[in-house]
């Protein structure tokens, strides 16, 4: 284009023309700022989200698919939830995608569940999705080692099982699983405790131990529903009757363990002081023989006893014990021949 052809433009076609060239500048850099692939995703999906919210979105540090894929899920389900609530949601640190997913979940069982509530136990636990599994499916908790003494005594230890399901309205302010537990526990006790006999509870346990049990009083202020629940288990522990009665009977054991050694004591004791009289009889004796020859030493020199009365006297004495012994010998010989003859 030569030198006179720019001259005839005139002023109005040259600010046409920059005004165009601006124009199609600032479309360009607008083109640069806008995410098209989420753009045009959004609108194919049939949830539109207009340009300037779309950089708007990108601006506030958000990841741009994200948003587009939870807004899209949220008109694909018919859930009625708002882009700005989606984007309220995620700056508060939430996982959008499994909250709708959760929500989709919920109202395909037939069970409410708000959006705002979704949001609430999302923030509280970063884990909505197993808890609205857990509210429609039913999982079975045990509670072991249940003990108390009826009035009778005799200790019952009892294992409960339990079929619940979380109750999404009380769960951000409900108690948890082991505060039902500790209620079902207070309750078992308490009805232990007041059977009179324990054979009633081994008989028909769960019409013992869960008759008066109030299931929306227990799960009140839970944030569980207790589905059903029933007696596992039932068995016998301590029996203070029977550990009462043995204890009484070591102790009359021990009773009379002493009371046999105080009698031991006692005979050995008569039999010492038999052997000392024994043996004071027997010094008695002797110092009475000893008495004999002195008394005839005495007799003879008063004359009253001669020499030849005191030889005759021991030639008796020599005699009788001549025929002591002849008579020893026979009878021992008598007890030979038996012998020999018990032999043959």
């Amino acid at each position: 284009m030569s030198y006179s052809s720019l001259l005839n433009f005139g002023t109005a076609d040259i600010v046409l023309v920059s005004v165009f060239g601006a124009i199609l500048i600032g479309f360009i850099i607008y083109l640069c700022f806008v995410p098209l692939k989420n753009y045009f995703t959004a609108l194919f999906s049939g949830a539109y989200i207009s340009s300037f919210r779309l950089i708007s979105i990108k601006n506030r540090k958000m990841v741009v698919p994200t948003i587009v894929n939870a807004y899209i899920m949220s008109k694909k389900s018919k859930l009625n939830i708002s882009l700005r609530e989606i984007e309220s949601l995620y700056l508060s640190g939430g996982d959008v995608v499994e909250v709708l997913s959760a929500m989709n979940l919920a109202k395909s069982s037939n069970i409410s569940l708000s959006f705002d509530l979704a949001s609430a136990i999302e923030l509280a636990s970063h884990n909505i999705m197993p808890i609205v599994q857990s509210s429609i499916n039913s999982q079975v908790i045990t509670i072991e080692n249940i003990s108390a003494f009826a009035q009778n005594d005799v200790e019952i230890i009892a294992k409960i099982k339990a079929s619940v399901k979380t109750s999404l309205d009380k769960y951000i302010n409900g108690l948890g699983l082991d505060d039902l537990k500790s209620t079902i526990n207070s309750w078992i006790l308490e009805n232990i405790s007041k059977t009179k006999d324990h054979k009633d509870i081994l008989k028909e346990p769960n019409k013992s131990l869960l008759s008066n049990l109030d299931l929306r009083v227990v799960t009140q202020k839970s944030m569980y529903n207790v589905i059903d629940i029933n007696v596992a288990s039932v068995e016998v522990g301590r029996d203070l009757n029977a550990e009462r009665d043995l204890k009484s009977a070591e102790k009359e054991k021990v009773y009379a363990s002493i009371e046999a050694e105080r009698r031991k004591n006692a005979e050995e004791i008569k039999e010492l002081r038999m052997r000392t009289k024994t043996e004071e009889m027997k010094s008695a004796v002797l110092e009475a023989e000893a008495d004999v020859p002195r008394a005839i030493s005495q007799a003879i020199k008063e004359g009253r006893f001669s020499v030849m009365d005191y030889y005759k006297l021991m030639n008796l004495q020599a005699d009788t014990a001549m025929r002591r012994a002849i008579i020893n010998g026979k009878n021992d010989s008598l007890d030979d021949d038996d012998d020999e003859g018990d032999f043959f």
